[in-house]
């Protein structure tokens, strides 16, 4: 399955936008997400645009392997996801296989569906928080046409942002490190 999302940061907090989107699209769902990152022992994830995470969704356990992104526009790329029934146990044989935990994140995420599209506003721990539209069986231009709607409706969207929270993360620690260099 190709996943197709494009993200931006808020410019308002996100339980105002929360609210906002409540009055049109109905209550949220609401998942507590905690994703571990791994890193492949022989291949570099970096330089391959690639992903494994193991994922804690509201005490459901799933694995997903993300293939790398396929347009410069919107944050489209393969996805494959399994649901494992053990968090700590899956966890245990990534590790035994050489894979090696890179990042912990952990976000409140608040899903509203729009028909072909799930909106998600996120607050994810140490980076802030975010708007993400993914579209579900759409083209890339459906998803920016919509994104384009949604826009001009809330106008709380900020900067545009390409990068994963993975990548953020990391690029935020690199950050980090060379400012106490």
């Amino acid at each position: 399955m190709i996943e197709r999302e494009v993200k931006h940061i808020l410019t308002i907090d996100h339980l105002r936008a929360v609210d906002l989107l409540s009055r049109d699209l109905g209550k949220p769902l609401i998942e507590h997400q905690i994703d571990i990152y791994y890193q492949h022992p022989s291949r570099d994830f970096s330089s391959t645009d690639e992903a494994l995470r193991l994922r804690n969704v509201n005490g459901r356990t799933e694995l997903t392997y993300k293939g790398p992104k396929v347009s410069a526009i919107t944050k489209s790329r393969e996805e494959i996801t399994v649901e494992v029934s053990d968090l700590d146990k899956a966890d245990l044989l990534l590790r035994k296989l050489g894979f090696v935990p890179v990042a912990k994140i952990e976000k409140e995420r608040y899903n509203f569906i729009d028909g072909k599209f799930i909106i998600s506003i996120d607050s994810v721990v140490g980076l802030g928080d975010f708007i993400e539209i993914e579209g579900i069986n759409v083209s890339e231009d459906e998803l920016l046409e919509h994104v384009e709607k949604l826009k001009k409706t809330y106008g709380f969207f900020g900067e545009k942002v390409i990068k994963s929270y993975l990548e953020l993360i990391l690029l935020k620690r690199s950050e980090a490190r060379s400012d106490t260099n």
